[in-house]
């Protein structure tokens, strides 16, 4: 295996499913360069899945699923009084189904924005993906697991000194967040695609706030939207 070969694996591979690949490993014990993207990848991914926490489910909520299925498998003669309480307890699946699986992932607002990422900056864990030497292969595969061209701004001119990073889900939102130092001080930055947002943002506008003691900056640049916390 090449090189290249191991790219177009790694770009399409799905760590649920796959199984271990013996000419991806006898490749990755040879190459250095592979090694270390398969490791940011991988780490990557598994920052991704801790995020999402799996929701319990509505006590009742199964046994109602199964009752209907009942009813379809074996139907009974249907009069208007059943034809209207089955379709309420369909809507009523239906809805309970939606509101646990298809919660808004967009944001109303730059201050819930603000908020969001306050919150997650001063619960302080610093868990790493990637160094600041890494930040090139990492770069690539933020993009990839985010689904957008992750661009991180030029901020060393501001005195920010860049940390490492990895994914985090900011709301319901996948993101990529970066951790800067800057006169000992911890700051947090954090990346996401415009479509996350339910509003219209001009290129170059900016957004401050101050709350619990952390300074906020959001701007819009090259199509994202940029948070800084600190």
């Amino acid at each position: 295996m090449k090189c290249n070969d191991f790219q177009h694996w790694l770009l399409t591979r799905d760590i649920f499913t796959d199984e271990e690949n013996p000419d991806v490993l006898d490749h990755l014990k040879g190459c250095a360069s592979c090694r270390n993207l398969y490791t940011i990848d991988s780490k990557l991914e598994e920052t991704i899945i801790r995020a999402f926490h799996q929701q319990e489910v509505p006590k009742g909520l199964p046994e109602q699923i199964e009752l209907s299925l009942d009813h379809v498998k074996n139907p009974t003669r249907l009069t208007p009084h059943k034809i209207v309480g089955f379709a309420a307890g369909i809507a009523l699946v239906v809805i309970i189904s939606m509101v646990m699986f298809n919660k808004p992932s967009h944001y109303q607002t730059l201050q819930q924005l603000s908020e969001k990422a306050i919150v997650r900056h001063l619960k302080g864990d610093m868990t790493l993906s990637f160094g600041a030497d890494e930040i090139e292969q990492a770069v690539a595969m933020l993009s990839q697991e985010l689904k957008f061209k992750v661009i991180l701004p030029d901020l060393k001119a501001q005195g920010y000194v860049l940390l490492g990073g990895r994914c985090c889900v900011l709301g319901k939102c996948k993101t990529a967040y970066l951790f800067y130092k800057k006169n000992d001080k911890i700051c947090s930055l954090f990346i996401l695609d415009y479509g996350h947002l339910d509003f219209q943002m001009a290129e170059g506008s900016r957004f401050s706030n101050d709350t619990k003691g952390c300074h906020t900056d959001i701007w819009k640049e090259k199509g994202q939207v940029y948070a800084m916390v600190y």
